[in-house]
């Protein structure tokens, strides 16, 4: 991350406040003052096996669904081993729930999301893709 980036508090904040922009009811955030910390999610099998635990955690009334919210601050953090991991445990959640199956916000500087779009759509299953928000950050520029 250069200097110019935002910090991680900085990206996590702003996920926050998209996640209350667009209806999400917060339910859990890690490291932030007035939040629980996010449940544990089991993981059946991907990488590691180990349960793994999104940055933010909400829930949509309108589509009736659980939304977990991830940060990434730099390229290397798009693709790693842990976050392949994550994108996975997160998106296998309540999948058999069709329409109502969780979704997996990832916030990342602007300059990031054409390859994060990239890289996603080459390592996670092509059902999932639609359940996949890649959110350019609005202070990242």
């Amino acid at each position: 991350m250069n200097s110019s980036s935002p910090s991680r508090e900085t990206l996590l904040k702003e996920l926050i406040d998209l996640f209350v922009s667009e209806g999400i009811e917060i339910k859990g955030a890690n490291g932030v003052a007035g939040y629980d910390p996010p449940p544990a999610i089991p993981n059946d099998g991907y990488g590691s096996a180990q349960p793994r635990r999104a940055d933010v955690v909400g829930f949509d009334p309108a589509l009736r669904r659980v939304v977990f919210g991830l940060v990434r601050t730099d390229k290397k953090s798009l693709d790693s081993e842990e976050s392949l991991e994550e994108y996975n445990v997160f998106l296998d959640h309540n999948a058999g729930l069709r329409d109502r199956a969780s979704a997996v916000y990832v916030l990342m500087p602007q300059d990031l999301v054409n390859e994060f779009t990239a890289m996603i759509t080459h390592y996670v299953h092509r059902e999932y893709w639609n359940r996949i928000v890649a959110v350019g950050s609005a202070t990242a520029r």
